[in-house]
């Protein structure tokens, strides 16, 4: 009887969305101007409180890191795009990683309690990503009509982009793409000693600004194979 109700317990159990992200910079900021960064964060968690991220999705802030979890993933991927205009209108950057899996949380008593396998994989696959981005962890199935969505609204507004070998959230918008790429220039400059970040940042923004697909081959084959898309729709505009 007793196996029955753990495995009960463990199949109600929901499946989520994990994206778990980290401020590029922000330890480094917080021990060598206090002050400063204080001001900022204070900023920066204003424009979190007043920015409409999707209500499905949940937003938790932990210092530089920052938790989003969500039943689906397109929410999930509109959240973190929200978040890059957070933290790039703070000259911030982020990376992350994102999983699939089971997710189970208590709140009570202002305190939050979270066991998830999705989440143990998103912070794993964190720490192995070495550019400013938000990756999608391999495993993790990404539905046709996600690539789809770069042909039919434009590649500012594709919610991901395929870039060298890598699922990335699309950091950009239609509204703040030169404002973004030219934050990222100017950090470059001021902080020569990590241009090899910067220059892969501003490599995928020339890529987006001259409508490469960004997607991977499979997907467009798939895409040309169903007749979603004709052939035009993969040549520059």
């Amino acid at each position: 009887m007793e196996n029955s109700d753990t495995t009960l317990d463990e199949a109600v159990i929901p499946n989520k969305y994990v994206a778990f992200c980290d401020v590029l910079g922000f330890s480094h900021a917080v021990e060598n101007e206090f002050e400063t960064t204080i001001r900022l964060y204070k900023e920066f968690s204003k424009r979190m409180a007043e920015w409409p991220f999707p209500e499905k999705a949940t937003v938790a802030v932990y210092s530089d890191s920052i938790l989003i979890v969500c039943d689906e993933l397109p929410p999930l991927l509109y959240a973190v795009q929200s978040l890059w205009f957070a933290t790039l209108t703070q000259n911030w950057l982020i990376r992350g990683g994102i999983a699939y899996g089971k997710y189970w949380e208590d709140r009570s008593n202002g305190n939050l309690f979270v066991v998830s396998d999705a989440l143990v994989r998103a912070v794993r696959l964190e720490a192995t990503v070495k550019i400013p981005g938000v990756v999608v962890s391999p495993e993790v199935e990404i539905p046709l009509g996600t690539w789809f969505a770069r042909f039919r609204d434009g590649p500012f507004a594709a919610p991901l982009l395929h870039f060298e070998g890598l699922n990335v959230v699309n950091p950009f918008n239609i509204y703040w793409f030169r404002s973004a790429k030219n934050r990222v220039q100017q950090l470059k400059d001021q902080f020569p000693q990590h241009s090899d970040k910067y220059d892969w940042f501003l490599k995928l923004a020339d890529q987006v600004e001259a409508n490469e697909p960004l997607i991977p081959e499979l997907a467009l084959q798939e895409l040309l194979a169903k007749g979603i898309i004709g052939p035009t729709n993969n040549e520059d505009e």
